[in-house]
């Protein structure tokens, strides 16, 4: 056991070279080359792990273009695995996760009235923390149009069309809780994003996130880079693969102090990843599948996913109006029991809860 516990987690090999674009977080110009990925047929690119912050990204980076284009691929493809029954699931997953930290918040005797979420996605998380703090005003921005009709229309927020890097001057100071889950670990830079939420947070203002750990997302491409000389597969757009330390400096030294920051899922680690060498664990040799010709064939297969609210949380436990039994069954479902330090870079996801302090005394 001992001699398995010194091996997490393990310490990436590759030689050092010249990186194309110097790292984002510390602009080193060098780094180790840990790894080679192939996002559909759109663009070949390293994996190089900074040796200064522990930052792994890809070099070159993808730009805007190249991102829209293998998103919209990747979500075809992801449309036609995943049922509507399945999906239906999935938003009343993320109403209960939403649930679950607005109750962590009141339990802290937080109560945010402006709310802005990064990316939403469905903004079924954002619904569950109104059903804590029903007063609470909710934005939401993103790149994508469509996502924006849909929670508009759905939930009746109001809504922000721009890229996530881009500055927004009219938000500056505006809102007293920001969220982006799964969001910084595909933003092109993410410094940017992180430093827009310290423009847009008011002063004590609250961030919420939770991302990949790196060490163990990126192990994948590792392995069959490696072991297989081979570049890999990058279907989704991971981009960015955190160090636990280096992303924690990051927040720092743009004046954020963590509230609560923790590692969970360590079942992943315990199957082997970010140590163990298997095939099993390996990511898939680079196939080049060809975005366009993949999106013109399959887009027709897609059919219109027409969810009812009402239907989707009709459940006896948010139907009674007793918030007891639904904070119960979303504790049961979805609390975190087991945390590590993200400094460990043990376990799948980074929590992240920052507070930012404008007041000059960091």
């Amino acid at each position: 056991m001992k001699n398995i516990l010194r091996k997490i987690p393990a310490v990436f090999k590759g030689e050092t070279v010249e990186r194309k674009e110097a790292c984002t977080s510390c602009k080193a110009t060098t780094g180790k080359l840990i790894g080679q990925v192939d996002y559909w047929d759109i663009k070949n690119s390293s994996i190089i792990k900074c040796q200064q912050c522990g930052l792994a990204q890809l070099d070159p980076m993808l730009t805007q273009e190249e991102t829209a284009k293998g998103c919209l691929a990747y979500y075809v493809e992801e449309s036609l695995r995943t049922s509507p029954r399945d999906d239906e699931r999935n938003l009343l997953r993320n109403f209960r996760r939403g649930f679950l930290f607005g109750y962590s918040l009141k339990n802290k005797g937080i109560t945010p009235t402006s709310i802005l979420e990064l990316g939403p996605g469905s903004g079924y998380f954002a619904e569950g923390i109104k059903s804590v703090f029903p007063d609470a005003v909710v934005t939401v921005m993103d790149v994508n149009n469509e996502i924006l009709k849909f929670n508009h229309s759905h939930h009746q927020f109001q809504t922000i069309e721009s890229s996530l890097e881009e500055y927004k001057p009219e938000l500056e100071n505006k809102f007293d809780l920001i969220i982006a889950r799964d969001v910084l670990e595909h933003a092109i830079d993410f410094t940017k994003v992180i430093d827009n939420v310290g423009r847009y947070a008011k002063n004590g203002g609250l961030f919420h996130f939770i991302t990949p750990n790196g060490h163990e997302d990126v192990w994948k491409h590792y392995l069959t880079y490696t072991y297989q000389n081979s570049s890999s597969d990058l279907l989704i757009n991971h981009v960015n693969y955190f160090d636990g330390t280096g992303l924690l400096n990051d927040f720092k030294k743009r004046g954020f102090s963590p509230v609560e920051y923790y590692t969970y899922k360590l079942k992943t680690t315990r199957k082997g990843q970010g140590w163990k060498v298997s095939n099993k664990l390996m990511a898939r040799v680079a196939q080049k599948k060809n975005s366009d010709e993949y999106v013109k064939e399959k887009i027709k297969e897609l059919k219109d996913s027409n969810f009812i609210k009402k239907e989707v949380l009709n459940k006896w436990y948010i139907n009674t109006g007793m918030k007891f039994f639904t904070y119960l069954i979303a504790w049961y479902h979805h609390a975190n029991i087991i945390k590590v330090s993200p400094e460990l870079n043990v376990g799948h996801e980074i929590y992240g809860l920052f507070r930012m302090d404008k007041s000059g005394n960091k």
